[in-house]
């Protein structure tokens, strides 16, 4: 059995699948630390560093061991020249209308 389609199996189920959607917000944030680290060709330790944290702790962010708090994503994020932008968008995604900032 492939990796999707045990995915596809597990999600079937309510429950998990409301498990699963509501650790998808870190699992992105996360996501986001790694790509931006890489792209920077920085290792745990250097982007730690940087952002004034030890590289234990981004490791337990970046695997999702760690909720992230939003300062802490904000420090590393500004420590490499980067913020962070927060985008609500609706659970029903037949919807287009997201709302990234409040004017």
């Amino acid at each position: 059995m492939s990796l999707e389609s045990l995915k596809t199996k597990l999600l079937s189920d309510p429950t998990v699948k409301e498990h699963y959607e509501a650790i998808q917000p870190e699992f992105e944030a996360a996501k986001a630390i790694i790509a931006m680290r890489r792209k920077l060709a920085l290792t745990q330790r250097e982007l730690a560093e940087k952002a004034g944290i030890k590289q234990p702790q981004l490791a337990r962010l970046e695997t999702g061991k760690q909720s992230p708090r939003l300062e802490t994503l904000a420090e590393i994020a500004a420590s490499v020249g980067y913020a962070v932008e927060i985008k609500l968008v609706p659970l029903d995604s037949s919807e287009d209308n997201s709302f990234s900032e409040l004017k």
